[in-house]
């Protein structure tokens, strides 16, 4: 059975301002190159409408929903202006803009696409690059997030019958607004791969941190330290990951695949390459094939290399997703064509020269306690 992509260029354009960090054509460029290497074709295509209200209350208050409906006019009111803060909303990382809530919805609906073609039988698997926005709370936009399609997805699946959901998350930032939806739910189990909370927004993402009530064990938080490079990084995906999902036994596995634990990225401190980001997708692939009949929903997420690396390492994603194959180089004409825009040389091929761990021994001491502290604590078994 074949897997699917939302369009994401087709998408209405999530634009938080030509100066933020969130840019405005990390879907283009990486679109392009997907059709130029002929890695999608006309049967790949999943089309996707905004969000409902209905849908969008899978994760958000009625409340939070009007605030950004009001903020996202064209002139917004004094009132709604007023309350802005309030929700998190005209901050510099989460400015005011024009048609927000469409933009926001539209990935939300995208994510929810994914997760309902797959639960249907009518794909295998399901990739929305335009999703991944895991900051996002309950009634508060945080870390450039608005909407949080994860959440939406993951209890749509739920709502759907689905008995357990793994969520892993591989962004260089704690997924915090996912674990905040799931901590008390022993239907989910959250995994979270991710810089350590000492150095990196959002300041959570503890090891200690995993779980409360009925959802104790169920939460788990991989804290990694600054400079930690390929090896480690892939060797706790290794040691926590798999044996906590073969415990867990999910039906379904959503994943947000954030770029910006690369080591070019300007926002973060891992020393993480493109072909570390595939082999995590191969881990989780491989996963989803032996525990939920291959029953996978990925999304982007976070990354501020928007010409240099996302392109590349959500090519690779979508590949090892839909069993594409890549193409020994990367087409010249793109890379004419996207080098005007890119801040530095755009690469030839697809894989990176591997940087150096740059961790100190006590950071390496450190980032190894971690992950057996995790180990001997035990993972949590699936329930009924």
């Amino acid at each position: 059975m074949r897997a699917r992509i939302i369009d994401a260029p087709s998408l209405p354009t999530y634009d938080l301002g030509a100066d933020h960090p969130f840019a405005r054509d990390r879907q283009a460029a990486l679109f392009d190159l997907l059709h130029r290497h002929r890695l999608i074709d006309a049967g790949d295509a999943l089309p996707a409408a905004p969000a409902t209200r209905d849908d969008l209350r899978l994760a958000h208050r009625d409340d939070y929903i009007d605030a950004i409906i009001e903020l996202s006019a064209a002139h917004p009111s004094r009132d709604a202006m007023s309350r802005a803060s309030k929700f998190g909303m005209g901050s510099q990382d989460n400015p005011i803009a024009k048609n927000l809530h469409t933009a926001a919805a539209s990935v939300v609906g995208a994510t929810l696409a994914c997760v309902r073609t797959v639960l249907s039988g009518e794909a295998r698997a399901g990739f929305n690059p335009a999703g991944g926005l895991h900051h996002a709370m309950h009634a508060r936009a945080t870390g450039f997030c608005v909407y949080n399609d994860l959440v939406a997805g993951i209890h749509a699946a739920l709502r759907a019958g689905v008995a357990r959901v793994l969520y892993v998350d591989f962004d260089v930032h704690h997924g915090d607004g996912v674990q905040a939806a799931f901590e008390d739910d022993p239907r989910v189990l959250t995994v979270s791969f991710h810089e350590t909370p000492e150095d990196l927004f959002p300041g959570t993402g503890y090891v200690h941190e995993h779980g409360v009530g009925a959802g104790l064990g169920y939460t788990l938080n991989v804290p990694l330290a600054s400079f930690t490079a390929d090896e480690a990084w892939l060797n706790a995906i290794r040691d926590v990951l798999v044996p906590a999902a073969r415990a867990f036994l999910p039906e379904l596995i959503v994943s947000q695949h954030g770029c910006d634990p690369h080591f070019s990225d300007p926002l973060a401190n891992l020393r993480v390459t493109t072909q570390a980001m595939a082999e995590a997708a191969k881990i989780t692939r491989a996963l989803a094939d032996e525990l939920c009949a291959g029953r996978w929903v990925a999304t982007g997420g976070g990354g501020y290399r928007p010409h240099t690396v996302i392109p590349r390492a959500w090519s690779w994603v979508w590949a090892i997703l839909a069993d594409k194959q890549l193409p020994a180089a990367i087409d010249e004409g793109w890379r004419t064509a996207w080098q005007e825009r890119a801040d530095e040389r755009l690469p030839t091929a697809w894989p990176d020269v591997a940087p150096h761990d740059r961790r100190s021994a006590d950071a390496a001491a450190r980032d190894a306690a971690v992950v057996q502290q995790i180990v001997r604590r035990g993972f949590a078994p699936a329930r009924s």
